[in-house]
């Protein structure tokens, strides 16, 4: 029974909550930073040899919308056969995006999504994610068939 008589001090109360709160608040942002966005990386073969379709969905993994640029990396081994765009768009749960490429070695494709801080492409009456600076990727293998 004494050992419970620290707890009813004011100041021992205060420093365990502090630090219970400090431990909670860490652990709860780095989780929350690091699960922003969740992207994955599709490709499908198209009629012709070494030509592909690439499709990046991006899903957004909080309940606020987001300002996302969406690319592929440059490759010198990828051509892209319509335009190497990069797609800026507001995400509030999830998109997909679409590229066609032909390759001309075994090549590794890499698609990126970054958090940014663009104004107006949101509607005004949406709740904006405050973060940037945030970046994810996903990469794929594609090997060169004869």
């Amino acid at each position: 029974m004494t050992s419970f008589q620290i707890l009813y001090q004011p100041r021992a109360v205060i420093r365990l909550l502090t630090v219970c709160l400090l431990l909670e608040t860490a652990y709860g942002e780095d989780n929350w930073i690091n699960n922003l966005l969740s992207i994955d990386i599709n490709v499908s073969p198209i009629d012709e040899a070494n030509k592909l379709e690439v499709q990046l969905t991006v899903q957004n993994n909080v309940k606020k919308c987001m300002v996302v640029e969406v690319s592929i990396e440059d490759n010198p081994n990828i051509t892209f056969l319509s335009a190497h765009a990069t797609y800026t768009a507001c995400i509030c749960s999830l998109n997909n995006y679409f590229w066609d490429i032909q390759i001309s070695a075994n090549t590794v494709l890499i698609g990126k999504a970054e958090v940014v801080t663009t104004e107006d492409i949101c509607p005004d009456d949406e709740d904006i994610f405050p973060v940037t600076s945030y970046t994810t990727t996903v990469s794929h293998e594609i090997l060169v068939t004869t």
